[in-house]
C-alpha cells in the first residue's frame, strides 16, 4: 500500500512539471546554449618555418596560438626562403613567421606558371618584430687596427687588405656568407656585381653555422674575420662585436636601393653612422592572401601578434648550447606564451570575434 502511494505521488509531480513546462511561453526554450566553436575547427593549416635554427622558436609560437583557435597545424615544415615563396604563392603553404622583407622581397618578384608575380598572391601580416633584425659583415679588430679601413670600400681599395683575407689564394678577399637560397646571398652578391667588386672580394655560400664556425676557429689561431651575421642569433655572443670584431660599415651610395640604413651599434662598428649594407629589418609572417581572405579570426591574430627581439635572442642562446629539440623549442614557446598572457588573451579573444 505504501509503496502505491509513492508511486501515486512520483506521478502526480511529473505530471505537474509537465503541466508547468506546457503552460510556459511559447517563446521560451529550456534548451542549453550549445558551446561555441573555434574558427578554426575542421582546417588543416599548412606551415614553414625557415632553415635557420633561431626561426624554429616563433614559428612554434604561432603554430600553437593558432591550435588555440581551433586549427589542426602540424610541425612547420624547414624549408629556404628562395623555395618557400614561390610555393607559398601557389598554396602549397599556408603561412610561416619567417621573412626578412628587405631581404626577402626580391625572391617574390618572380614569375608564377599561370600568369602574375609571387607577389601578387603573399602578404606579410603585421609587424611580428620592429626592426628587429641587424644584418652584415664582421671584421675582426686586430685586422682593423693592422690596415686601418672604416669601409669594406677601404679595405676593397687596399690590395694587402684584400690579399690578408683571401684564404684560397685566388686573389680575392674569402667572405663567409649565407646559405644557397637565403635572401642574405642575393643582397651581397647583387652588391658586390653592382660596385664592381667581382675581381676583389666573393661570397662563400655553405652552411651558415659551419661558415661561422671557421670563422670562430681562424680568429682563436690569430688569423682574420670577414664574416656575415644577423641578429638576434647566439652568434654574436661568440665572437662581440666591440670586443672581438666590428661591424664592418659601407659607404652609403654602395649600398643596393633600401639598404642604406643606419644601424645602430655604436662604436661597435668601424665608422659612424654605421651603413652595414643592411638596413635594420622587420622580421614578420607572410602568408597566402587566399588563405588569410578565408580565415580572419587567423589573420586578426598574425596583425596584433609581436614579440621582443630579446626573448628570441635568449632563445637562440639555449639552442646553440644544445637545446635545440622540437621538444626543446615546444617547451620554450609554451613558457614565452604563459609569460605573455596579458596581451595574448585579448589578441585571442579578437581573433575569435572576427570569425
Amino acid at each position: 500500500m505504501k509503496t502505491s502511494k509513492w508511486r501515486l505521488l512520483v506521478a502526480v509531480f511529473l505530471a505537474f512539471t509537465l503541466l508547468a513546462a506546457a503552460c510556459g511561453d511559447d517563446n521560451e526554450t529550456t534548451t542549453e546554449p550549445a558551446e561555441a566553436s573555434l574558427p578554426g575547427e575542421g582546417i588543416t593549416v599548412q606551415m614553414a618555418r625557415g632553415n635557420w635554427a633561431e626561426t624554429n622558436f616563433q614559428n612554434a609560437v604561432i603554430q600553437k596560438l593558432l591550435i588555440e583557435l581551433g586549427y589542426d597545424v602540424p610541425v612547420p615544415e624547414e624549408i629556404a626562403p628562395a623555395t618557400f615563396f614561390p610555393a607559398l604563392a601557389q598554396g602549397d603553404f599556408d603561412l610561416w613567421a619567417s621573412t626578412w622583407p628587405l631581404n626577402h622581397d626580391p625572391l617574390t618578384e618572380g614569375e608564377l606558371p599561370g600568369g602574375g608575380i609571387i607577389a601578387d598572391r603573399v602578404s606579410h601580416v603585421g609587424t611580428m618584430m620592429s626592426s628587429g633584425a641587424l644584418q652584415g659583415l664582421l671584421v675582426d679588430v686586430a685586422s682593423v687596427d693592422q690596415f686601418g679601413f672604416t669601409t669594406l670600400n677601404e679595405l676593397l681599395d687596399n690590395p694587402d687588405a684584400v690579399a690578408h683575407f683571401d684564404t684560397d689564394g685566388n686573389g680575392r678577399a674569402d667572405l663567409n656568407g649565407c646559405d644557397d637560397g637565403w635572401g642574405c646571398q642575393k643582397v651581397m652578391n647583387d652588391t658586390i656585381a653592382m660596385n664592381g667588386w667581382d675581381d676583389r672580394i666573393e661570397q662563400i655560400s655553405a652552411t651558415h653555422s659551419a661558415l661561422f664556425a671557421e670563422s670562430q676557429a681562424s680568429f682563436d689561431a690569430g688569423g682574420p674575420v670577414l664574416q656575415y651575421v644577423w641578429t638576434p642569433t647566439a652568434f654574436v655572443g661568440k665572437l662581440v662585436p666591440g670586443r672581438d670584431v666590428r661591424w664592418l660599415a659601407v659607404s652609403p651610395d654602395s649600398t643596393l636601393e633600401g639598404q642604406d640604413g643606419v644601424s645602430n651599434v655604436g662604436d661597435a662598428c668601424t665608422a659612424d653612422p654605421c651603413t652595414t649594407m643592411f638596413t635594420p629589418s622587420d622580421i614578420v609572417v607572410s602568408a597566402n592572401n587566399d588563405w588569410l581572405d578565408a580565415n580572419p579570426a587567423a589573420k586578426v591574430l598574425l596583425e596584433g601578434f609581436v614579440m621582443n627581439p630579446v626573448d628570441v635572442a635568449v632563445v637562440a642562446v639555449a639552442i646553440d648550447a644544445g637545446e635545440d629539440s622540437q621538444e626543446d623549442i615546444n617547451a620554450a614557446a609554451d613558457d614565452w606564451i604563459a609569460n605573455n598572457r596579458g596581451t595574448l588573451d585579448p589578441l585571442l579573444e579578437a581573433a575569435r570575434a572576427a570569425a
